[in-house]
């Protein structure tokens, strides 16, 4: 029943977990099936290997799963990478296009997170689509204000370093 498909997908989602940690170490060191296993705890064979293919996109390629499962993994991985870099181009080159890109990276890596977050603990499904819609309009909003931001104001790095010295300003302002 509902008792039953629920303590399955919470299973599931808690060997994700473990596998999206252990995958790289598979991979890497030529881990044994049974050692994957033995790491794990007890599971059966079969759903640790729907699980591993969900975990990773190196198996899902092979699997029957869509190739929109893997787009967006990579899309996400992108986007990580993508946040790091725009990160340290906004530090040591700080200009609008490198603020237009933090304005985009920055809320969709966000709002990946939080929809990982909701689909993991919303068991609801009015509640799963409402908040998603509702996550999209505010991911969707949040995009358009910082680009607003950064086209006629002082943009996200200039906000970012008057906020760092509003401390230092207040200081020079009493002396």
């Amino acid at each position: 029943g509902i008792n039953a498909e629920y303590g399955k997908q919470w299973y599931q989602r808690r060997v994700r977990g473990v596998l999206n940690y252990y995958t790289n170490y598979y991979y890497k060191s030529n881990l044994r099936f049974n050692d994957m296993l033995s790491l794990i705890g007890r599971t059966s064979c079969q759903s640790l290997r729907h699980s591993i293919k969900l975990a990773s996109p190196c198996l899902v390629q092979s699997s029957n799963l869509s190739g929109s499962v893997v787009t967006h993994w990579k899309a996400e991985r992108y986007v990580s990478v993508l946040s790091a870099a725009a990160l340290a181009g906004a530090i040591v080159a700080p200009s609008l296009p490198v603020d237009h890109v933090l304005a985009i990276v920055f809320p969709l890596h966000t709002h990946w997170g939080l929809e990982q977050i909701f689909l993991d603990y919303v068991h609801v499904d009015f509640l799963k689509k409402a908040i998603a819609i509702l996550l999209k309009v505010l991911t969707g909003f949040t995009i358009v204000a910082l680009l607003y931001f950064n086209q006629h104001d002082i943009g996200i790095t200039q906000a970012c370093k008057d906020v760092w010295n509003i401390k230092r300003v207040k200081e020079e302002e009493l002396c």
